[in-house]
């Protein structure tokens, strides 16, 4: 036990030695989790249950830990271009030979893309890291990193949903404030008969037929407007 807790808190530092715990501490785990069944299973002492189910915690723990940390290294590792690819040690000589992707150094350290991108969502996400655990702690349970991604998941999913209901009162707010506009701005103009010989003399004959058009256009959307609203009355009053 006492070496357990030395590996929750002491986690390796190198990106090699924490995806060498993590693949030797998912398999130990995978068994301890095994032996709690067969505790079950036989009905053994609830004392020996106790011990395997405090292992387990704790390794799920550090485990976490360590995926949490691997991800935070991944996450340094520029994607490969074109004369910039990740080595995976600093290394002084610049010829291509020595150079690895990021693809690479994943599938050398034994994982595969998807799991990194699970490491470098429990990175990115470690409050829940930490709530999983603290919650499994509460219940007496043992935290999966399957429970970490599915609360990233329906995080992710609420986020949506307020991102999306921002974007709608935007528009919401933008149509309104373009529509009132248009609306008030002719009531806001003097339109007196003085006013209009003035405007009128100051247009030239090519602007007075292309205003002509405009203002058949301009009548016709605010009508449309005025018989939307109307439409809109008559609704409420049937209802």
């Amino acid at each position: 036990m006492r070496d357990l807790t030395i590996m929750q808190t002491n986690l390796p530092n190198t990106i090699e030695d924490l995806a060498k715990f993590v693949l030797v501490g998912r398999e130990k785990l995978t068994a301890v989790r095994a032996n709690i069944r067969a505790i079950d299973k036989l009905q053994l002492a609830e004392d020996v249950r106790e011990q395997k189910k405090e292992e387990a915690q704790m390794l799920a723990e550090a485990l976490l830990d360590a995926e949490v940390k691997i991800g935070d290294l991944l996450k340094q590792i520029p994607k490969a271009t074109k004369g910039n690819q990740y080595t995976g040690k600093m290394v002084n000589d610049s010829s291509v030979d020595n150079q690895k992707t990021k693809k690479q150094v994943v599938e050398e350290l034994g994982f595969n893309q998807k799991q990194a991108e699970r490491f470098e969502t429990l990175s990115s996400n470690k409050e829940i890291v930490e709530q999983v655990k603290a919650e499994a702690r509460e219940n007496e349970d043992i935290p999966t990193r399957t429970r970490v991604l599915q609360l990233v998941k329906e995080k992710s999913k609420e986020e949506q949903f307020v991102e999306n209901e921002f974007r709608k009162i935007e528009k919401e707010t933008t149509v309104q404030i373009n529509i009132n506009e248009a609306i008030y701005k002719i009531l806001c103009v003097d339109l007196s008969k003085e006013y209009l010989e003035i405007w009128y003399e100051g247009l030239d004959k090519s602007e007075r037929e292309m205003l002509e058009d405009d203002l058949d256009r301009a009548i016709n959307e605010y009508q449309r407007v005025k018989d939307f609203i109307k439409s809109k009355s008559k609704l409420r009053r049937i209802k």
